[in-house]
């Protein structure tokens, strides 16, 4: 059965000439797999054969454990467990639920965030009869700015019960040398809408081609205002690379979402990020 949403998703395809995608030829890879693959990297090994020749050759390793000073439940009948790797550390992050991976998506989809860590060290405290207790942050994010900031996340419902707000309050001043901010992520703000456009921006971005970003942001740059990525992705030859483009400059920070609580395939809107004076 068709929704409405579904239905007006397929009105604004038809819009830009893309309900149709017979004529697409299918995408062909001409590198690696290890340059798609969703985890793991190539390292060089130096070697050296019979005659004392050394060689180097290139060997595909796995990725690196979770840092997290505590681990998802192996096993749950109610919530999300598992781990994600950030491709950039090359390193496994943890998560307990469905909003610590739209969150951790989120920081993946931003070229500013250079480390996210799962369940860092316990932050020490000192509740409201003087006990001194520790607690740990869900995620911590390390920017390029040298900014550290850590997320408590939580459903609304569940915010009174764990009293996690008067726990931020307490941590605050215990913060140095651990992180400059703390931001309370909650169920309203860490949505599935989200979680789809950071997934789209994480995956364009591990097969991003240069050459369509910058011709992307050529015809992009100078334009004030929003406008549509599908109309602009549409003048590449194939639709694909343009809409990926879109989203690279998303990740890289050029350009920025006109409606970001809302799927881009339902809210196809974007404009160009004016720097901050």
């Amino acid at each position: 059965m068709m929704t409405t949403k579904r239905v007006l998703r397929y009105m604004i395809e038809c819009e830009h000439g893309i309900d149709n995608y017979v004529d697409d030829e299918p995408t062909a890879y001409d590198q690696p797999l290890g340059d798609y693959a969703p985890a793991g990297e190539f390292v060089t090994v130096r070697f050296y054969d019979d005659d004392g020749v050394a060689h180097d050759a290139k060997l595909w390793t796995g990725h690196k454990a979770s840092t997290g000073t505590r681990q998802p439940p192996r096993r749950t009948k109610s919530h999300a467990r598992g781990y994600i790797v950030d491709p950039r550390t090359n390193r496994a992050i943890g998560f307990s639920s469905t909003y610590e991976l739209t969150c951790i998506l989120f920081l993946m989809a931003s070229s500013a965030v250079v480390e996210i860590e799962d369940q860092p060290p316990a932050v020490t405290y000192f509740d409201a009869d003087g006990k001194k207790r520790k607690h740990i942050y869900d995620l911590r994010a390390s920017l390029k700015s040298g900014l550290k900031i850590v997320y408590p996340i939580k459903p609304v419902d569940q915010l009174e019960k764990t009293k996690i707000k008067e726990v931020v309050e307490r941590t605050k001043p215990h913060l140095d040398g651990f992180a400059d901010k703390v931001v309370l992520l909650t169920d309203r703000t860490l949505t599935r809408d989200v979680a789809w456009n950071s997934k789209s921006i994480v995956h364009a971005h591990k097969v991003r081609d240069e050459a369509d970003c910058q011709h992307m942001l050529d015809l992009v740059k100078d334009i004030r205002g929003e406008f549509s990525a599908y109309k602009v992705a549409r003048t590449f030859k194939r639709f694909a690379d343009g809409f990926n483009a879109i989203l690279c400059l998303l990740y890289d920070g050029v350009l920025e979402l006109v409606q970001p609580h809302r799927k881009l395939i339902d809210a196809p809107y974007v404009r160009v990020r004016q720097e901050e004076e």
